[in-house]
């Protein structure tokens, strides 16, 4: 077990005991004891509770394995079955033979067991941290009370040891996961100064491109030729996309940008994302449906939402190319008395069992050649805005099911 000041809270809480009583049991009976024929041989005394070697054991690496302090268990043997197992005269410790070093070293094997289950059960260092939940547990003044409440109960200098290697791991851990998010968050700030570049070269053509069509149409009579008037309005309509699409990323791209100056349609970023990828959706033979009438007015910048969206929609259609048929992608938006929630919903293979705790996680990506930010930064824009990203199970089309919920504008 972990012995952290928030284990034992738990444990106190789920058996209705005083914290301190769970910690004064634990160092009464900790460590691993041996009963021969329903008598104690080990140990005999606090000095031998580590006869098994433990804490010397778990030097080698800190953080993975138990020592003595977190474990409390017994070994019942009979002396017809063991013969040559036995304790030694100052009963300290076990006669050392083949047979007990094959005794010690299978129970050895078993706490390896016990150890590989407990670390499943924990975060894991690095990308196995939310953001918003990145610094919680890591205060000094938390330990402090935890060394003082340890002096009052009396207990002894290694187990105030013991609290502040923890501590110390957890500082480790954050450490290597704030290192991993600087490197992920500079490549985003790199994004950020090249779409800034683009917006201002995509600005600049839009403006000649849009001057010389124009110019062309003025030249061009009414009618007297229907396919250049046709090529003529697609291309203006395309000029006219790319000027929106401008608009829409500017702020994001600008040093300058503020929250809350803009306002989003939702339909309108169903939309503006959709026709982004249309060419793919169009090649995979993609059913999109965007169950989106009226105008859902959302308290976010447009550029921001257009950000998530893309976001899992690019995801959606790459998924979706993966399966042979039935492709089908779902957009959808409830509005609720104060925020409204969106859904993204596709029948593509759908998410392991194993990556739905960590796909919001930065790293963890299933793409090759990703870097695993996409779903990461969008929950923490989305977060940003008081709300919360998140997987839907049952999927609605069998596939992979995102919700999640924004601001409505007052």
């Amino acid at each position: 077990m972990d012995i952290g000041p928030d284990d034992t809270q738990d444990i106190a809480d789920r058996f209705k005991l005083k914290k301190a009583a769970v910690r004064q049991s634990i160092r009464s009976h900790k460590g691993l004891s041996i009963y021969r024929d329903n008598i104690l041989v080990l140990p005999k005394s606090d000095d031998a509770r580590d006869w098994l070697g433990l804490d010397l054991r778990r030097v080698s690496r800190v953080g993975n394995r138990l020592s003595t302090s977190q474990i409390v268990g017994y070994v019942s043997i009979t002396a017809s079955a063991n013969p040559k197992i036995g304790d030694t005269s100052d009963r300290e410790r076990l006669v050392q033979n083949r047979e007990v070093l094959g005794f010690q070293e299978l129970l050895k094997q078993i706490v390896t067991l016990l150890e590989i289950e407990r670390d499943s059960d924990r975060h894991k260092p690095d990308d196995e941290i939310r953001l918003e939940t990145l610094l919680d547990g890591v205060s000094a003044a938390d330990l402090v009370q935890e060394v003082l409440a340890l002096e009052e109960e009396g207990a002894d200098i290694g187990e105030a040891v013991a609290r502040v290697r923890g501590f110390s791991e957890r500082l480790d851990l954050v450490r290597r996961s704030l290192k991993k998010r600087f490197v992920y968050y500079s490549r985003l700030a790199t994004v950020g100064t090249i779409a800034e570049m683009l917006v201002h070269e995509i600005r600049n053509r839009t403006t000649s491109i849009a001057r010389f069509l124009r110019f062309v149409g003025a030249e061009v009579s009414a009618g007297s030729n229907k396919e250049l008037t046709r090529q003529i309005t697609a291309a203006e309509g395309a000029v006219a996309s790319l000027e929106r699409l401008a608009d829409t990323f500017a702020p994001l791209a600008s040093r300058s940008f503020k929250r809350g100056r803009r306002d989003a349609v939702v339909e309108q970023s169903f939309a503006r994302c959709l026709t982004l990828l249309e060419p793919e959706i169009a090649r995979q033979n993609i059913d999109v449906s965007a169950g989106a009438r009226g105008e859902t007015r959302a308290a976010m910048d447009p550029g921001e939402l257009d950000v998530v969206l893309l976001n899992l929609l690019q995801n959606a259609v790459y998924w979706l190319s993966r399966v042979k048929d039935g492709r089908k992608l779902s957009l959808s938006v409830r509005k609720g008395s104060q925020r409204a929630r969106i859904s993204v919903h596709d029948s593509g293979p759908g998410i392991k069992s194993s990556d739905r705790e960590r796909v919001f996680l930065p790293g963890v990506t299933r793409k090759p050649g990703g870097i695993g930010m996409g779903l990461t930064v969008a929950a923490e824009l989305i977060a940003d805005h008081g709300g919360r990203l998140s997987l839907v199970e049952p999927p609605k089309l069998g596939g992979a099911s995102f919700e999640f919920d924004v601001p409505l504008k007052s």
